[in-house]
């Protein structure tokens, strides 16, 4: 369960972030300034790099945790 709100917050944390940053960029562009270019690696690539090591890692542990329950006894 706590991985579940843990991503709805990720997820609704990611989608404010991105509508501020439009409505900023709408912005500038209804004054006439410059819209700065963005560089690097994209926020969602690394949003989605995010989430799947952290359920890549969950299901690792939880393979694990079954494993040395069957191995134990």
């Amino acid at each position: 369960m706590l991985w579940k709100i843990l991503t709805l917050a990720v997820l609704i944390w990611f989608a404010w972030w991105r509508l501020r940053q439009w409505l900023r960029e709408r912005r500038l562009r209804d004054q006439g300034e410059p819209v700065p270019e963005q560089r690097g690696i994209r926020p969602i690539s690394i949003l989605a790099g995010g989430m799947l090591l952290g359920y890549g890692g969950y299901l690792f542990w939880v393979i694990l945790m079954q494993t040395l329950e069957t191995f134990r006894g």
